[in-house]
């Protein structure tokens, strides 16, 4: 659908932060007017665990980190209609008001993100108007599945913030992350982002929806010094031996021949696309096994086809105006947005790659589990968060997805997608020794939908929605460690056989 916003400006004005009830508002609107996906929105919200035919046990949320897609964005590619694309972004007094109680936390590293080629220039790669109301009704939805807002309940009994299920389980809090009592604060929770502007301004729009009262002058910290550990293809790779390993993995035999039986639509999309294409469009190349895009069988310039990647992602930015070429059909664009996703899983769901490309994120994630199930909860700035919200890109889940070995999602992550992972904490109720133990459990989702780990499985190959902690963090630094192992007998291997 032709998406409109020509109101949007009248959200905000130049001296205060956004009014974020109208802004909310606004997306509820759109959402009930129109037929375009917005995964964010549509998704249902996670439901608390249960443990069917256990003993009766008590169940507490500890901490929830949750790793989002920015919002809709122009091309990255550089398009000719400069002007239209200027159109659709949010005008810089809007910027200016969602940027309020935030501050950016970087050091001399810090501009990785704006050197990548995906980072876009002038208005291409940027958030729209679209991507932020996106965002700001994320941020709504993830108050309205993290916080417990009834404060009559809270102040009649501590005891009505529990809630015990059908099977006489009992969660802690309705199973919320916060309440009345502990509502949501810029002290609880932590922000990290890559350091491009539309997944900076994604995660200031979702804060505006997560505190529609504002922060009272309290500001909240965005950490972009961690963009390269946040996408799986930094420029330049971080070692040698991962851009390797993605050349190879391309150079599959059962990747080739899908490219031959997609080649005469990938030209014809690219011919298709040809004159629309502005000056520098040459110049985008990104992806896990796709920064060399020429496959050698024409060497003219203006032939050489534009790369999956591209494809993908200016046909989904002109198909949700109505702007695609008459020669790319509806199923042609789908066909190309399934072919490139089917490129980035068939790559990072090599082990070896993913923890190549990944290991680092999934290892912070990890720690952060680990220091938040420690965490005495002070109360001062010295507690681990108990939300801690990356601003990043969908690389990046499809990378995470891969790296904890979760179930492929039905759906490519579309804008203002996210993945959550919970800290639950499972304690045995009535149990006969005076100390009771408690278990730690991780749950995965991705848009509200659980997904499941291969090292959930159990002695009868069955997946569950709960992976333990300590089963987590072995699987995690086993398969590193393993690596480690593998490299350094290849390196006496090679060493040896030089001798």
């Amino acid at each position: 659908k032709v998406v409109k916003a020509h109101s949007f400006a009248s959200l905000f004005d130049s001296n205060s932060r956004m009014n974020a009830a109208a802004a909310i508002l606004a997306v509820v609107v759109f959402i009930a007017t129109t037929t375009c996906t917005d995964a964010a929105a549509a998704a249902a919200a996670s439901t608390p665990p249960s443990f069917p035919g256990a003993p009766s046990k008590k169940v507490k949320l500890l901490q929830v980190q949750v790793v989002h897609r920015h919002g809709d964005r122009t091309p990255i590619t550089p398009m000719k209609n400069e002007t239209y694309w200027k159109g659709i972004l949010p005008p810089q007094h809007v910027l200016d008001g969602i940027s309020k109680g935030t501050r950016l936390v970087g050091d001399g590293n810090s501009a990785h993100g704006s050197k990548h080629a995906a980072a876009g220039r002038g208005p291409f790669g940027q958030l729209s108007q679209l991507g932020l109301l996106q965002m700001v009704g994320l941020g709504s939805k993830l108050r309205k599945e993290l916080h417990f807002d009834d404060d009559e309940d809270a102040d009649n009994d501590a005891n009505n913030l529990h809630h015990e299920d059908e099977h006489g389980h009992q969660h802690i809090n309705k199973g919320k992350l916060f309440h009345a009592k502990a509502p949501i604060h810029p002290q609880r929770i932590k922000v990290t982002s890559t350091n491009f502007p539309r997944t900076v301004q994604s995660v200031q729009g979702l804060l505006v929806g997560l505190f529609p009262d504002g922060t009272d002058d309290h500001h909240i910290e965005i950490d972009v010094t961690k963009t390269n550990k946040m996408i799986p293809d930094p420029q330049p790779r971080r070692t040698a031996e991962q851009m390797e390993l993605e050349r190879k993995l391309a150079a599959r035999p059962h990747l080739a021949e899908r490219e031959e039986e997609m080649r005469d639509l990938r030209t014809k999309a690219s011919d298709a696309l040809r004159d629309a294409l502005g000056e520098g469009y040459d110049m985008v190349n990104y992806g896990v096994g796709e920064e060399e895009n020429d496959d050698g069988t024409n060497n003219e310039y203006r032939a050489k086809p534009l790369s999956w990647s591209q494809l993908a992602e200016i046909t989904t930015c002109l198909r949700a105006r109505n702007l695609l070429p008459e020669s790319i059909t509806e199923a042609d664009q789908e066909a190309i947005s399934a072919h490139a996703a089917w490129r980035w899983f068939e790559n990072l769901r090599h082990p070896r790659l993913a923890r190549l490309a990944m290991h680092d994120m999934t290892m912070n994630i990890v720690d952060g589990l680990h220091k938040s199930k420690s965490c005495a909860r002070t109360g001062t700035e010295e507690d681990e968060p108990l939300l801690h919200i990356y601003s990043a890109h969908d690389s990046t889940l499809i990378g995470l997805l891969c790296a904890f070995h979760l179930q492929q999602p039905s759906q490519w992550p579309e804008y203002a997608s996210f993945i959550k992972v919970e800290l639950i904490e499972v304690e045995d109720v009535g149990s006969s020794s005076q100390v009771s133990e408690k278990d730690y459990y991780v749950r995965f989702s991705l848009n509200g939908e659980v997904l499941r780990s291969s090292w959930s499985m159990d002695e009868n190959g069955e997946l569950h929605d709960l992976l333990s902690l300590d089963r987590l963090t072995e699987m995690v630094n086993k398969e590193h460690h393993d690596d480690e192992i593998a490299i350094t007998i290849g390196a006496a291997t090679a060493v040896e056989a030089e001798k």
